[in-house]
């Protein structure tokens, strides 16, 4: 195969996206989903430490994002899958261990 045809069959998978912008498009959702991790993890430290109670639901949204996301980076790379998926399954912990928080009203 010819690198013109290699290039246009890629085109073709990707819906005519350039393989940059899609590579741009994810690290974009990377470091948002950070950043809504850093910023929720200073809301619910904040909350802690200064006695206002906490909102474990606020932290379950994160953690259940993290989850999923892993989970499907370790179904769909076959690079650091058992990272992916040691990742994925603790989220799914800390998701459910805030669920029982948040309808207790801990």
């Amino acid at each position: 195969m010819k690198k013109e045809e290699i290039l246009e069959a890629s085109k073709k998978e990707n819906k005519k996206r350039d393989v940059y912008e899609l590579q741009v498009e994810s690290k974009g959702c990377q470091y948002g989903a950070l950043s809504m991790l850093l910023l929720t993890t200073v809301f619910y430290c904040y909350e802690i430490f200064t006695a206002k109670g906490s909102n474990p639901a606020l932290y379950a949204l994160i953690a259940i994002y993290c989850s999923v996301s892993f989970g499907y980076k370790a179904i769909k790379i076959d690079r650091a899958k058992k990272l992916h998926i040691f990742t994925s399954v603790t989220w799914a912990l800390v998701t459910i261990i805030l669920i029982i928080q948040y309808f207790k009203g801990v």
